[in-house]
C-alpha cells in the first residue's frame, strides 16, 4: 500500500492562532473522511503538522525541512507573508501549496491552488452592499501585512467605480489591542460604514470596545471578509451581534450538504463547535487534493491541476469550479451576525461568481472603463439581429436591446434570471457568457433555434467584410464581427492565429476602422529583433546609452505610435524580463527611455498577435506571464487557419490574380475547375502567405494565358489529399480531424507540430486526448 506524507503549515500559537487551529481541525476531518471510504488498496495518506506560528520565517524554516524531507504537497499558510514567504521553496522543490483562504488577488503563481475567495468576488460584492443599504463612505481599517494593504488598494478602485468615497484608512501592527482613540478617530471621520481587515486578536479588541463605547451596528456597522463564527466564539456573540460579513460558507446555510458536513465535524469536535469560511475552504481543499492524488496516483502539480480543471464540485458551501487559473468559480453570501453567533443571510449571489485574481492598483475598473464596456455592448446590441441582454450579479437587468425588449416583456432595472428568460423564450437557444471584471456583468444572446439547424445552400453565401478583409466561412465571421466591435473601443486586442494567416492585416483593420485611424499604425515583431535591442526598439534610448548609440538618440515604437496602434507581433516570443516592462507601460501608460530617468506618457491602443498558445505557455512552461496575457486580453479574436476555410480560396486566389494582374498590365485573372479543385484539397500549411506566393508563380509561369491552370502549380498540388469538409460539427471534431489529417501528410511529429503552429508536448498531448496513434505512417 502507497503511503504519502503531506505537510500541514498551520499556525498553533501566535496571533492568527485562533483562526488556524480551525483550519488545522478541518484538515484532519477532512482526511478522516477520506480514509473511512477508501477501500484497502487505495493510497494511504498521512499527515505531518509544523506549527509555523504566525511567523513567515518560521514558515519558511518548517517548509523547507518538510522538502527537504521529501515531502511535495503542502496545505496551510494562512497569512499572505507566509504564503508569498515559501514560494522560492516550491520553485526550488517543485511543490505544490493548497492555500485554503481569502487572500488579496494579483497573484498566479503555478505551484499553488487558492480555495479561498478573492476580492472580485467577495470584497466588491460587499462594498456594492453598504453602498447601496448604508451609504457612500468607508473607513478602511486593517493590519499592517500584506493582505490589508493590497486589498484596500483595490478598494480604492472599487469605490471609485461605486461612486462612493474613502473616508479615511489605518493600519495597525498584528496583535494590537488597543481601539479607543482609533474608534474616537472613525467616529469624527463620519463614514457611513466601516470595513476591517483586522485579524486574530486585533478583530477581538475592536468589536468589543466598538461595543464597550457604546456604538451602535444601526447607526455604523462594521464590515469584515475575515470574520467569522470562530472570531465570534473568542470576542462573544453580544460584540459582533448587527454587523457584517461576506463569505462563500456561512454556518447557517439550509442545504442538505452542508447539515451533512456540519453534523459530521460537530460530532467529531463536540456539539457546540463554531465553523468559519476558513476551515470549510480548508476541508474542501483537503478532500479535492486527496481525491486527485488517489485518482492519478502522483503527486506531480501538473499532473493534479489538469485533473481538477472545469471539474464542478458539491460541497458545503455550494457548487464550486476549478478554473485553469488555480481559483475557484463559487457563490458568494453576505450575512448579519446574530446574538446566538451565528450568521443570518441576506443576499445570496445564487450564481457562480468567478475569480479574476489578476487586478492592481494602477488597472482602471472605474467609471470609465464601465462605460466602454457600456459602449461595446450597445454597438454590438445595435450589429446583431439577435437579442442582448446585460445582467448584473444580482440578476438586475443593466441592457437590453430593442429585440430583447420586445421578445421578453421587461424593462431596464427590474430583475430576470437566467432562468427566467429561459422559461420565456423556450424556442430560442440561450447564450450565457461572462464580460467585465468588476462586477462580472452576464451576456446573454438569444437566438431562434430553427435558425441554428438552418442549411445554407451553396448559392446563399454572403461575403462578410470588415474593412479590406472578406470571407464566407462562417466561423471567421463571428470573429470579424467582434473585431468590429472592438474597433469601436479602446480595449486591448490579442489576435491568435498561424504563421501567414493574416495577423497583421487584420490588426490594421480594426486600426483603421478605430476612432485612432488617424493616428499612426506602428508594428514591432518581437520575435524578428535580437533580445538584447528588443527594449531600445519598445522604449527609446538617449545618447550614450549604450554602446554604439545613436546621437542624439532615438524614440521607441511607443512614442512613435502616440495617439494611434501599437502593433505587437509574435508577443509570445519576448523576454519573461521585458514582459514585466510592458506590463508597466501598459498600466502606467508611461515610457522610460533606457539611459533615462524621465517618465514620457504615451497614448496608445494596443494589438498584440501570437501563432503560440499562451495559456499553455503560461501553465506548463511558464514562459509567458499570466498577468500581462490577461492585460492584453480584453479581446480574443481567432483567425481560423486556411485549411479550416476552404470556401475562402476561390475569391482570395483571384484576389491576387488580379493584384498581379494590374501590377503587370496582362495575365490571367481566372482558374480553371481542375485547379480550384487542387488548391482547396491543399491543407495550407503557410495559410494565406503561401497562397499569394504560390499565386504568383503560377500567374508567372500563366503569363501568357487567360486562366490559371493546374500544371501552373507546385508539384505537391498534383497528388493532395481531399481538404477537410467546412461544414464539422463542433470545433472539438475539427480539432480531431486536423490534427489527423496534418499527421497524414507529414512526416514526423517535429513536422506536424510546426505545420499545426504548436508544441510537440502540446502536439502529444492532443493526440492523447483524442485517442490518435503516436506512430507516423506513410
Amino acid at each position: 500500500m502507497k503511503l504519502i506524507q503531506i505537510g500541514l503549515l498551520f499556525s498553533l500559537t501566535g496571533t492568527t492562532s485562533v483562526t488556524e487551529k480551525g483550519q488545522y481541525q478541518a484538515a484532519l476531518f477532512a482526511l478522516e473522511e477520506y480514509q473511512q471510504k477508501r477501500n484497502k488498496n487505495d493510497i494511504q495518506f498521512e499527515f505531518v503538522i509544523r506549527d509555523i506560528r504566525s511567523d513567515p520565517n518560521e514558515c519558511v524554516k518548517q517548509a523547507l525541512e518538510l522538502a527537504q524531507s521529501g515531502i511535495r504537497i503542502f496545505i496551510g499558510c494562512y497569512t499572505s507573508a507566509c504564503r508569498k514567504a515559501i514560494l522560492p521553496i516550491l520553485e526550488q522543490y517543485d511543490c505544490f501549496l493548497v492555500y485554503p483562504t481569502l487572500y488579496e488577488g494579483q497573484e498566479l503563481h503555478p505551484h499553488v491552488l487558492y480555495i479561498g475567495e478573492v476580492p472580485n468576488q467577495q470584497v466588491y460584492t460587499m462594498l456594492r452592499y453598504m453602498v447601496q443599504q448604508f451609504g457612500r463612505r468607508v473607513y478602511l481599517i486593517g493590519n499592517d501585512y500584506i493582505y490589508p494593504r493590497s486589498t484596500n488598494q483595490q478598494v480604492h478602485q472599487f469605490m471609485i467605480d461605486l461612486q462612493g468615497d474613502v473616508a479615511g484608512e489605518l493600519y495597525v501592527p498584528l496583535g494590537h489591542t488597543q481601539f479607543v482613540q482609533i474608534l474616537e478617530n472613525i467616529m469624527a471621520a463620519h463614514p457611513d460604514t466601516i470595513l476591517s481587515t483586522l485579524v486574530g486578536e486585533s478583530t477581538i479588541h475592536f468589536y468589543r470596545t466598538f461595543h464597550e463605547l457604546g456604538l451602535k451596528p444601526e447607526q455604523l456597522p462594521i464590515f469584515s471578509p475575515i470574520t467569522s463564527e470562530v472570531e465570534i466564539k473568542a470576542m462573544g456573540a453580544k460584540y459582533a451581534a448587527g454587523h457584517y460579513s461576506c463569505a462563500s460558507y456561512f454556518q447557517s446555510i439550509q442545504t442538505e450538504e452542508n447539515k451533512r458536513f456540519v453534523d459530521g465535524f460537530c460530532s467529531r469536535y463536540g456539539q457546540h463547535t463554531v465553523i468559519s469560511f476558513s476551515m470549510v475552504n480548508t476541508y474542501i481543499g483537503v478532500q479535492m487534493i486527496l481525491q486527485s492524488i488517489s485518482h492519478i496516483g502522483d503527486t506531480k502539480r501538473q499532473k493534479i491541476l489538469q485533473s481538477l480543471y472545469g471539474k464542478k464540485i458539491k460541497t458545503p458551501c455550494g457548487i464550486i469550479e476549478v478554473n485553469s487559473n488555480n481559483h475557484l468559480s463559487r457563490q458568494v453570501r453576505i450575512a448579519r451576525a446574530n446574538i446566538n453567533g451565528q450568521f443570518t443571510i441576506l443576499w445570496d449571489s445564487e450564481n457562480s461568481i468567478p475569480a479574476k485574481p489578476l487586478v492592481t492598483d494602477t488597472i482602471n475598473f472605474n467609471a470609465t472603463e464601465s462605460n466602454s464596456w457600456k459602449a461595446v455592448v450597445e454597438v454590438w446590441g445595435q450589429e446583431t439581429k439577435e437579442a442582448v441582454v446585460i445582467l448584473d450579479e444580482s440578476n438586475l437587468v443593466l441592457y437590453a436591446n430593442d429585440r430583447a425588449l420586445a421578445i421578453l416583456g421587461i424593462t431596464l432595472g427590474e430583475t430576470a434570471s437566467l432562468s427566467t428568460i429561459q422559461e420565456l423564450t423556450p424556442t430560442y437557444s440561450v447564450v450565457d457568457q461572462t464580460i467585465g471584471l468588476y462586477p462580472a456583468y452576464r451576456f446573454i444572446m438569444l437566438r431562434e433555434k430553427s435558425h441554428d439547424n438552418k442549411k445554407h445552400e451553396p448559392h446563399h453565401e454572403t461575403i462578410y467584410q470588415f474593412n479590406t478583409i472578406k470571407t464566407k466561412n462562417k466561423l471567421y465571421q463571428k470573429e470579424l464581427h467582434i473585431a468590429k466591435i472592438a474597433s469601436q473601443s479602446d480595449a486591448n486586442v490579442l489576435i491568435l492565429g498561424e504563421t501567414g494567416s493574416g495577423k497583421e492585416v487584420l490588426a490594421r483593420a480594426i486600426h483603421e476602422q478605430s476612432s485612432r485611424r488617424r493616428g499612426p499604425f506602428v508594428a514591432i515583431n518581437a520575435g524578428a529583433i535580437p533580445r538584447e535591442l528588443i527594449a531600445s526598439e519598445l522604449f527609446g534610448y538617449i545618447e550614450g546609452a549604450f554602446t554604439g548609440s545613436r546621437k542624439g538618440g532615438a524614440i521607441g515604437k511607443f512614442e512613435a505610435a502616440h495617439n494611434g496602434t501599437l502593433f505587437l507581433d509574435e508577443i509570445g516570443e519576448m523576454p519573461l524580463d521585458l514582459q514585466v516592462t510592458l506590463l508597466r507601460v501598459l498600466e502606467e501608460r508611461k515610457v522610460v527611455r533606457i539611459g533615462d530617468h524621465k517618465e514620457r506618457h504615451v497614448d496608445v491602443r494596443i494589438i498584440a498577435a501570437t501563432n503560440r498558445n499562451l495559456r499553455e505557455e503560461i501553465a506548463y512552461q511558464g514562459s509567458f506571464r499570466s498577468d500581462l496575457y490577461y492585460r492584453l486580453n480584453v479581446f480574443t479574436i481567432t483567425i481560423p487557419p486556411l485549411r479550416q476555410r476552404t470556401e475562402d480560396i476561390n475569391h482570395l486566389a483571384l484576389e491576387f490574380l488580379q493584384q498581379f494582374h494590374q501590377y503587370y498590365g496582362k495575365g490571367p485573372t481566372s482558374l480553371s475547375p481542375l485547379t480550384l479543385q487542387a488548391l482547396q484539397n491543399y491543407s495550407w500549411p503557410g495559410n494565406i502567405r503561401e497562397l499569394r506566393n504560390v499565386m504568383e508563380r503560377a500567374f508567372l509561369l500563366a503569363i501568357e494565358e487567360e486562366e490559371v491552370s493546374v500544371q501552373h502549380l507546385p508539384g505537391e498540388f498534383h497528388h493532395t489529399k481531399a481538404a477537410l469538409p467546412t461544414s464539422i460539427p463542433s470545433l472539438k471534431d475539427m480539432e480531431r480531424l486536423t490534427i489527423e489529417q496534418v499527421l497524414s501528410e507529414s512526416s514526423s511529429i517535429s513536422e506536424a507540430a510546426k505545420k499545426l503552429g504548436i508544441t510537440r508536448s502540446t502536439l502529444y498531448r492532443k493526440m492523447d486526448q483524442w485517442g490518435i496513434s503516436r506512430n507516423i505512417k506513410k
